[in-house]
């Protein structure tokens, strides 16, 4: 379930205004890292994009690449706790066009062994941002992603 900084419950998405910017934000904090609700977290992100207006080229590639930043927390993650672990989702859409995506986890991501069939997704994320960084430590794993102004038509 979305967390709500600022906007009304039956909208999954708040409003921030700093300094003459108008933001607009989707917030999920402490969301199970399974499968399932990847599913349902890419649907909502999805469905939140088209209220806030995106183009649909510039939405895909943004639900994709944050899938991809949610089925790495998932699948890499929490592979050796005895318990799923959990994943947060932080979403900013700038009237400008501009949009700024955080996945955040608190577990450790795997090494993949030379397997030719693995390791895309970050590639992929970084394909299809206009910047995409991955950093981890002691206390999890950071996907940072943005993309520039309006998409190109």
């Amino acid at each position: 379930m979305a967390t709500l900084y600022g906007g009304d419950d039956s909208h999954p998405d708040s409003s921030i205004s700093t300094a003459g910017t108008r933001m607009e934000e989707l917030l999920f904090l402490d969301e199970p890292a399974d499968a399932d609700r990847a599913s349902e977290l890419r649907r909502e992100l999805g469905e939140w994009l088209d209220r806030m207006g995106v183009d649909p080229n510039r939405a895909y590639d943004v639900v994709l690449a944050t899938y991809e930043a949610i089925a790495n927390s998932v699948e890499h993650a929490y592979r050796d706790h005895s318990d799923r672990g959990t994943l947060d989702i932080r979403v900013l859409c700038e009237a400008e066009g501009r949009i700024e995506v955080r996945v955040t986890d608190r577990g450790d991501w795997a090494v993949h062994n030379s397997d030719p069939n693995r390791g895309r997704g970050v590639p992929l994320m970084r394909a299809l941002a206009d910047s995409a960084a991955v950093t981890s430590d002691q206390n999890g794993t950071n996907v940072h992603m943005i993309w520039d102004g309006a998409a190109s038509t």
